[in-house]
């Protein structure tokens, strides 16, 4: 299991950060994610066989946000 945490920029309130939970908690290989709007972090961990960190930076920015 590999961990990743990203900043993705334009978080602005709890349900941003609950957005992203949900979206990516719906991806194939993803077994935990945690966001936090006030830090603007997103903590994933997933399975490194099923998903890389690049398909998860693509699946945050798809919802508007900027991963940095």
């Amino acid at each position: 299991m590999e961990q990743a945490t990203l900043t993705a920029k334009g978080m602005h309130c709890g349900g941003c950060a609950s957005r992203i939970e949900q979206a990516l908690g719906h991806v194939e290989g993803v077994r935990q994610v945690k966001a936090d709007h006030t830090s603007q972090q997103v903590e994933v961990a997933f399975d490194e066989a099923t998903l890389d960190v690049a398909t998860i930076r693509s699946r945050v920015e798809d919802l508007g946000f900027e991963v940095v």
